[in-house]
This record gives structure tokens, C-alpha cells and sequence, in this order.
């Protein structure tokens, strides 16, 4: 009996693409944002970032799925990187769904999530791009410290 449960289950795992309950497309990407070439005082936390540049920051929304399979593929391009102090000039948020997955980023490509701290340089210089229409020049020669 028991075999024949865990046959069952593991089948209909496979047929549901190999996920548990419902599983949720991303249904957009916002990037929230303030110039990369804003100075601070102090550095900014990713808690800070919406107080901070309540005034000045801006909203960019991407809901094609052009758009969407890009930063879903670069999402995987993260890497743990070493705890630092960070100046926080944006977010991006994916949505699943009702449910959204936040990332607070720098302008040197780190990002941070639930305390932890990684590095993605494409993914930034994707966000430079569509923000922008182009990156700084200083991103084509960036590397993870």
C-alpha cells in the first residue's frame, strides 16, 4: 500500500512539472529606483531606500514576456557575496502571482534579500539598460570583491 501511494505521488509530480501546490508564473517585474549618481550622506539600507527618495525615485514596470524571461534567467545569475555596508539605490520586485519577491540592489550589483547579500552584474546592467537605454561604462568592467 504504501508503495503504491509513493508511486502515485511521485507521478503526479512529474506530471505537475515536478512542484508542490500551485505553482505561480512571474506576472511582472518593478523596478524602483533613484539615479545612480545621487550622493548621500550616509549610506542608504535597503530599509531606508522608500523614506530616503520618497520624493525623487522612480517606478519602471515590465509585464512583457520578453521582458519577464530576461529577468527570470538572470535572476539564477546570483552569487553569495561577503557581508558589506551597502548603499542602497533600488529595488526590484517580481511577482508571482500575489506573491512578491523583493531585491534591494547597488549601483555596483549587489543585492540583498532576507539579510543575505549576493552579486549579479547582468542582472544590473539589464536594470541599467531599461532604466536608462544604456549602463554606465564602469559595469563593463565590474567584478564581485
Amino acid at each position: 500500500m504504501k508503495t503504491r501511494y509513493a508511486l502515485i505521488m511521485l507521478l503526479s509530480c512529474m506530471w505537475c512539472g515536478g512542484s508542490y501546490g500551485q505553482s505561480h508564473k512571474l506576472d511582472s517585474v518593478r523596478v524602483e529606483f533613484e539615479g545612480f549618481e545621487t550622493e548621500t550622506v550616509f549610506d542608504i539600507s535597503c530599509e531606508q531606500f522608500d523614506f530616503s527618495f520618497k520624493k525623487t525615485k522612480k517606478v519602471k514596470v515590465f509585464y512583457s514576456k520578453h521582458d519577464l524571461s530576461r529577468f527570470e534567467l538572470l535572476k539564477k545569475d546570483f552569487k553569495p557575496a561577503k557581508k558589506q555596508s551597502l548603499d542602497i539605490r533600488g529595488k526590484v520586485i517580481y511577482t508571482y502571482g500575489k506573491t512578491p519577491v523583493k531585491y534591494c540592489f547597488t549601483k555596483f550589483g549587489f543585492f540583498c534579500k532576507d539579510g543575505k547579500l549576493y552579486f549579479n552584474k547582468k542582472l544590473l546592467m539589464l536594470i541599467s539598460d531599461k532604466i536608462y537605454g544604456n549602463h554606465p561604462e564602469y559595469l563593463d568592467t565590474l567584478r564581485q570583491q
